[in-house]
């Protein structure tokens, strides 16, 4: 192919195209890949059981930068309000605030951190800091190329290594040990 684009009797015109074709077709890969997300553009959902039922809710408002490869420093950061966390159940969402579970009266904010990106066959290998409740414990998940404009994560979290709930549920009888965190990040 490299030798017919290179001969005379291939148009001018459509190495030209050819040419532009390939710039288009590489630029992105030449930049880093910034992605800014939030409950804006996402979602952030948490998942777990109480009393033998599944319960579910969201956090309202959170945001992410994540800068991936092949940028030279890929890196995410995110925060997310804790007392954002909803669940339509009044119960819990009156429940979640409150010094044995969130909190948020001297933590209002979670945060992670990045402290590894790795390319995979189906997107991102993260590995990075969670911080809940002033406590921080290392997070590993894949952040997945599902769909053409979307990237999902799920984040299983063990509630007792943060302290959540610990004082009212110590041994997980009531309410899940493993809280799920579910991203869709949309674009």
């Amino acid at each position: 192919m490299l030798n017919r684009l290179l001969s005379k009797d291939f148009p001018v015109r459509c190495r030209c195209l050819w040419l532009t074709m390939v710039i288009l077709m590489s630029a992105p890969f030449a930049t880093a890949n910034t992605i800014n997300a939030s409950d804006a553009n996402s979602t952030l959902i948490f998942r777990g059981e109480h009393a033998g039922m599944r319960f579910e809710g969201k956090f309202d408002n959170w945001q992410a930068t994540l800068v991936l490869p092949p940028a030279d420093n890929p890196q995410i950061t995110a925060t997310f309000d804790l007392g954002s966390a909803k669940t339509g159940d009044r119960t819990y969402d009156s429940t979640l605030p409150e010094g044995d579970w969130f909190d948020t009266e001297n933590h209002p904010q979670g945060r992670f951190t990045s402290t590894a990106i790795k390319t995979t066959s189906k997107g991102y290998a993260i590995t990075g800091d969670l911080t809940l409740r002033g406590v921080t414990n290392p997070v590993s998940f894949e952040l997945m190329n599902d769909a053409e404009n979307a990237m999902t994560a799920t984040i299983r979290v063990d509630r007792l290594a943060f302290d959540i709930g610990k004082e009212s549920d110590p041994d997980a009888e009531w309410v899940s040990r493993e809280i799920e965190l579910d991203l869709t990040i949309t674009d």
